[in-house]
C-alpha cells in the first residue's frame, strides 16, 4: 500500500535516540500509514542491525559519508512514496494521535493550496522548555542596525513596546502565519516540493537551512504556519551538543543565507555593519572589564574575519558543481 505520509529523519551518531524516535512512530501511526526513511551520515554506526530487527519496513540509506542536513534530507526525499513528507529530528518523540492530526491539519490549511510548510511546538524532553525554532522576521539589515551600540544609546529612552514584536512564548500557542519553521519537525506536500524544485540548498552544511528553505518557499507564493495544537518532544542538540564549533557553525551558515537571500551588494553592507558592531562591542566590553563577554565576542569576530568576505569568493563567484560545504573546521583556523 503506498504510504499516506514519509517520515524522513537525518541520523548522526545518537542511534539510542534515533531507535526511541522510530519506536514511537510505529507505537503512535495509528490510521496512518506511514514509510520511515532513514539517512545514516554516520560511517561508524551500528544500529541499522537492531532497528530493523524491530522494524523491518524502514528504509535505510547509509549515506557514506557526513553529508549534513541539507544534502541528506535530499537524499531522503528523492527515495519518498508518500503524498506528505514530515522531516523530522532523530532526537525526537511523538505521542498519541500527533501524526494524524498533524496531517489534518496541513490538508484543512491547505484547501486553496496555498500552503507550505506547517511546523508545530516542540518542547524539551529534557526539562519541559519551550524550543523556539520558528518564527517571523528573516534576518536582516535592520536587525543587525538595530544591534548597534550607538543606535542601543540614542533609542535607549525610546525603545518601542515589546508587545510590538514576536514573542514566541504566547505565539507558539497560538495558530498563525509564520516565515520559518524548525527543521525539527515540518511538514509539506511532496509534489508542491518535487515540482517547485523547493529541495534544501546543499551549500548549507548545517544550520539556516531551514530558514532558507522557508524563505524561498514563500517567495515561490506560498505561505507557511504554525500549529499551535500538535507538539513534539525533542532533545535539543543531541548530535551537536553545545560548543564553540556549533556556534561558529551557526554564524557562518547565517552569512550565507542572507548572501543567498539578498545577493551581493546587501551582503557587503551588511558586513560593513555587523562589523562594526564587532569592533564597537570589543572596544566597549574591554573597557568595562567584562571578560566572559569579551572572549564570547572575540570569539564572533575571529569567525566573522576569517569566514564573511571568502564566502562571497566561494559561493558568490563560483558554479555550484564541485562547490565544498561551507562547514566550519577549527583546525583551519589561523
Amino acid at each position: 500500500m503506498r504510504p499516506e505520509l514519509s517520515i524522513i529523519i537525518v541520523q548522526y551518531k545518537i542511534p539510542e535516540l534515533l531507535a526511541r524516535c522510530i519506536d514511537s512512530l510505529y507505537a503512535h501511526h495509528g490510521d496512518v500509514a506511514i514509510e520511515v526513511i532513514v539517512v545514516n551520515n554516520d560511517t561508524d554506526d551500528i544500529s541499522q542491525e537492531p532497528i530493523m530487527a524491530r522494524h523491518p519496513d524502514v528504509k535505510w540509506i547509509n549515506a557514506g559519508y557526513n553529508a549534513g542536513f541539507s544534502r541528506a534530507n535530499n537524499i531522503g526525499i528523492m527515495q519518498a512514496t508518500g503524498d506528505y513528507l514530515l522531516i523530522l529530528n532523530p532526537d525526537t518523540e511523538i505521542k498519541g494521535d500527533f501524526l494524524r492530526q498533524f496531517l489534518s491539519a496541513y490538508q484543512a490549511l491547505d484547501k486553496d493550496n496555498g500552503l507550505g510548510l506547517l511546523g508545530c511546538r516542540i518542547i524539551s524532553s529534557v526539562d519541559g522548555s519551550l524550543l523556539i525554532g520558528s518564527g517571523r522576521g528573516f534576518p536582516s539589515l535592520a536587525k543587525i542596525i538595530r544591534a548597534n551600540p550607538v543606535y542601543i544609546y540614542f533609542h535607549r529612552k525610546n525603545a518601542k513596546d515589546k508587545t510590538a514584536f514576536y514573542d514566541p512564548y504566547k505565539m507558539h500557542y497560538t495558530d498563525h502565519e509564520i516565515d520559518f519553521v524548525s527543521g525539527a519537525s515540518v511538514m509539506i506536500r511532496r509534489d508542491k516540493l518535487v515540482n517547485g524544485k523547493l529541495f534544501f540548498d546543499e551549500d548549507f552544511f548545517l544550520y539556516s537551512e531551514d530558514v532558507d528553505w522557508a524563505h524561498r518557499i514563500k517567495k515561490a507564493g506560498y505561505r507557511n504556519y504554525f500549529c499551535a495544537q500538535m507538539e513534539v518532544y525533542h532533545v535539543n542538540s543531541a548530535s551537536t551538543g553545545f560548543s564553540p564549533a556549533k556556534m561558529a557553525q551557526m554564524q557562518i551558515s547565517a552569512y550565507l543565507y542572507y548572501l543567498k537571500a539578498h545577493g551581493i551588494l546587501a551582503y557587503l553592507l551588511y558586513g560593513l555593519v555587523l562589523g562594526l558592531n564587532h569592533v564597537m562591542n570589543i572596544y566597549l566590553l574591554r573597557r568595562a572589564g567584562h571578560t566572559a563577554e569579551l572572549s564570547a565576542e572575540l570569539e564572533q569576530y575571529h569567525v566573522f574575519s576569517q569566514y564573511f568576505f571568502p564566502i562571497l569568493k566561494q559561493y558568490y563567484f563560483s558554479k555550484p558543481a564541485g562547490r565544498p560545504y561551507l562547514k566550519y573546521d577549527p583546525k583551519n583556523q589561523k
